[in-house]
């Protein structure tokens, strides 16, 4: 059976959308005349659905900073998703919020094609659902609006069974149906075949207008001639056109019509019982289909943005509240929509406010941009207000204000019986009563539609006003007093849109710091106005006009010599600035080159002292073996190999240097070789000074020799020694840092006073010493104190390999303020 949807209620598809919050920032006539609504049109029409549309066209600016920061976050991330897919398809996003008013009364049900509509949607949350799944880990703003996603794949799918052919109530949608229906058809069939059996029966022959059996009023009968009634006992139920064949139910038809009947009732009210059940269910979910709803409409919204954005190669500004504007390549959006229709040029200027000059005054002749330029900015502001990306490079900033005001054009109104000037008086009037730091004024031709003099003078006055209470301002002018006034008052600055001179047309660029000429005669000329007549124009110019003119060009060239010099002079400073950069880089590499140096050396000289230890073993085991065989050992051939295993990883050691350390500068060998226990020595090596514990023996000049620096004990190859004039002084040498001890014992290293950032690498440097020295133990003079420094000494010494094992010193070796290490033999 077939359904018809009942008729919209009222509040549908078509109610109109609310204001969105913020649009007190720009009243009406702001947005009118900076075009914002055909900028909304624009977006709308890339919106799949009529909700999508209308979440465009409710757009309106919003001054908090956080909101606008979040949407153009937003837009960014959903412009970075499209670029790695496809968007989801949105054709099934209906207006369904008539269908769930409908379900909120019991008993009331959707008939199979609103059940359609209603599964086509879901199949869209779906979809949509998919799109966004990549947002839950790598997009933030884009998660938020997943999560109010909730796909209900299942009831999409119980809604499909129900649907139909023809949008009628499928048999699958439940047992029972199928039941009546089959049982329907088997007594349909029966019936069909009982009246065909009495219309081809040749005792009626004759009787029949046709031998066909068909159906009035849900009855089966058959067409019987008029003149022969009488010969089919039945009931008649309709008649022909011409009135010669009746159309008659044969009594013996009765009961088997009044039993389809019966089962046609069943089956009506089965596919109600059915349909009463999916509201049911679509009822229990209305509220996440609502939010459902919501949730596709702003995706839809947010999907007209990006392809909007897309299309004009717009960017993501940096933002702020200070006013602070900085326009790189921008575009007016609806001129740069029409090019990227190809339907025009935009040519794209750069615009900049700032804390010491937050009033611009732009001037030029007539057709060079600078209205353009005022609607620019306040359309790229209110643009970005909104959250949409606008026509700009990539670094720009733009500021976002409390309120954006507007006074562009003629508004000239004759049914308010106001003239222009008038009308214009009144709007800046209206600004001046708003003005404050967070406003945005933009003014086209200030001060016009009245006596130059007195229009000027107004200007000034508005400019200063405007200036003092902290707001932003652009202003158009022909005004040669509001030029001057711009290049004589600070915080205010002159800008000129530029012509190209050879042509004769707008280049549509601005130019700052100069004044604009209104070059009025030279663009009559051009329009072909004779010349004499050019002539006696130029001849009726006032002289103080003419000296005004002069003085403002000469104006323009002091200023535009001083910015050349004031470019080469910081020219001049990035260039010094980029020398001491790439100085101090050079200084960093050196200082990582040494690190690196140093930290290979130590290696080497580890394994060194690994692969010494391992020969001494060899020389000890074989020792052994020849006492166990009964031989007798040689001292001296022992002392010699054992010398010359010395001798050979001192050599190493030598040569294991750290590779590409500058080379110590030279000492005097002869100088060298005369040094004697107690002189003071510089290590080039390490960039130390200390002092000589040990008399060199002649002829080893590359045998290490002991020197005491900053409380170490450091072996140091005599060739690597510089002597100090008998003058100089090395760091002096606590009592109880060094303990000349005897053979075998170790030596004590002294860190009271130190940091621990400046201990343990002294620390790690005297057990690399006491183990090459061949000391079986090292002690630790920390002190008490705050108890910090022990606790560092003994982690690090806990997780060293050289390490054997640690205790606290004895009550005759210092108590708690020593550590004695046990090294590793």
């Amino acid at each position: 059976m077939n359904y018809r949807p009942a008729s919209p209620v009222p509040g549908g598809p078509h109610r109109q959308a609310a204001p969105a919050p913020g649009s007190a920032c720009a009243d009406a006539q702001t947005l009118a005349v900076l075009e914002f609504q055909p900028l909304l049109t624009a977006v709308a029409g890339l919106a799949v659905s009529e909700l999508g549309r209308e979440r465009v066209l409710a757009l309106r600016p919003c001054a908090e900073l956080p909101t606008v920061e979040r949407r153009l976050r937003r837009l960014a991330e959903l412009r970075s998703l499209l670029g790695e897919q496809e968007p989801p398809a949105l054709e099934g996003l209906a207006d369904i919020r008539p269908l769930l008013a409908r379900l909120a009364v019991d008993g009331a049900y959707l008939v199979p094609l609103e059940l359609e509509q209603v599964a086509d949607f879901l199949a869209a949350v779906g979809r949509a659902a998919a799109f966004l799944e990549p947002a839950w880990e790598r997009f933030g703003e884009l998660a938020r609006l997943a999560n109010q996603l909730t796909p209900l794949p299942e009831l999409a799918r119980s809604l499909r069974r129900i649907i139909g052919p023809g949008h009628s109530v499928s048999s699958a949608a439940s047992p029972e149906l199928a039941r009546v229906r089959g049982a329907m058809g088997r007594a349909r069939e029966g019936l069909r075949a009982q009246l065909m059996g009495l219309v081809t029966d040749q005792g009626l022959a004759g009787a029949f207008s046709d031998q066909v059996v068909t159906q009035r009023a849900g009855r089966f009968v058959v067409p019987v001639k008029t003149d022969a009634k009488g010969r089919v006992a039945g009931i008649i139920h309709d008649t022909s056109g011409s009135g010669a064949t009746c159309f008659v139910e044969p009594l013996s038809a009765v009961e088997g019509n009044n039993q389809l009947s019966l089962l046609a009732r069943q089956e009506k009210e089965e596919e109600v019982r059915v349909l009463i059940e999916a509201a049911r269910g679509l009822a229990g979910q209305r509220q996440a289909l609502g939010e459902n709803l919501a949730a596709l409409a702003q995706l839809d919204c947010l999907l007209a943005q990006a392809r909007f954005c897309g299309r004009l190669h717009a960017s993501e500004p940096a933002l702020n509240a200070q006013g602070q504007v900085e326009l790189l390549r921008a575009r007016h959006p609806l001129l740069a929509w029409r090019e990227a229709s190809g339907r025009g040029r935009c040519v794209p200027i750069g615009l900049g406010l700032s804390e010491g000059a937050r009033v611009l005054v732009i001037s030029g002749a007539n057709a060079g941009g600078k209205t353009v330029t005022l609607k620019t900015v306040g359309l790229i502001t209110l643009m970005t207000m909104c959250g949409l990306h606008p026509p700009l490079d990539a670094g720009s900033r733009v500021a976002i204000y409390e309120r954006v005001l507007a006074e562009v054009g003629d508004e000239q109104n004759l049914a308010e019986d106001l003239s222009t000037f008038t009308a214009h008086a009144g709007r800046l009037l209206l600004m001046l009563g708003q003005a404050g730091p967070g406003t945005l004024c933009l003014v086209d031709e200030l001060g016009g539609g009245t006596d130059p003099g007195e229009g000027s003078a107004l200007g000034m006055a508005v400019l200063d006003r405007l200036r003092q209470a902290g707001a932003s301002v652009l202003v158009t002018t022909h005004f040669h007093r509001l030029k001057a006034y711009a290049a004589l008052t600070p915080g205010v600055q002159n800008v000129s849109v530029a012509f190209d001179q050879t042509t004769g047309q707008p280049t549509y660029q601005l130019h700052y710091g100069a004044p604009g000429f209104s070059d009025a005669l030279a663009v009559a000329k051009g329009l072909g106005f004779p010349p004499e007549l050019i002539a006696q124009a130029a001849a009726n110019l006032d002289q103080g006009e003419r000296q005004t003119v002069a003085l403002l060009q000469q104006a323009q060239g002091l200023r535009q010599e001083a910015q050349a010099l004031a470019g080469a002079a910081q020219a001049d400073r990035l260039a010094a600035a980029a020398e001491l950069e790439q100085a101090r880089e050079l200084r960093r590499a050196a200082r990582r080159e040494r690190s690196g140096a140093l930290a290979e050396g130590k290696r080497r000289v580890r394994e060194v002292a690994r692969r010494l230890e391992e020969r001494l073993n060899q020389l000890l085991a074989r020792s052994q073996q020849e006492q166990q065989e009964g031989l007798e050992p040689k001292a001296g051939a022992v002392r010699q190999e054992l010398y010359q295993a010395r001798r050979e990883a001192l050599a190493e050691v030598e040569q294991a240097g750290a590779p590409g350390l500058p080379e110590p500068a030279p000492g005097d060998p002869e100088g060298v070789r005369r040094l004697k226990e107690g002189d003071p020595v510089e290590l080039a090596a390490l960039g130390q000074r200390g002092v000589l514990l040990g008399a060199p023996r002649p002829g080893e000049d590359k045998v290490p020799v002991s020197v005491g620096v900053a409380g170490v004990r450091v072996l140091v190859p005599l060739a690597e020694l510089t002597p100090l004039p008998a003058g100089a002084h090395a760091p002096p040498q606590r009592s109880g840092v060094f303990v000349q001890a005897a053979a075998g014992d170790g030596l004590d290293l002294n860190l009271v006073g130190k940091t621990v950032e400046d201990a343990l690498p002294l620390l790690d440097k005297a057990l690399d010493q006491a183990v090459l020295a061949g000391r079986p133990r090292l002690a630790v003079v920390h002190g008490v104190g705050s108890g910090r420094l022990r606790a560092a000494v003994r982690e690090f010494l806990h997780g060293h390999p050289l390490v054997a094992s640690l205790r606290p010193g004895e009550r005759q070796e210092g108590g708690a303020g020593v550590t004695v290490v046990a090294l590793r033999e």
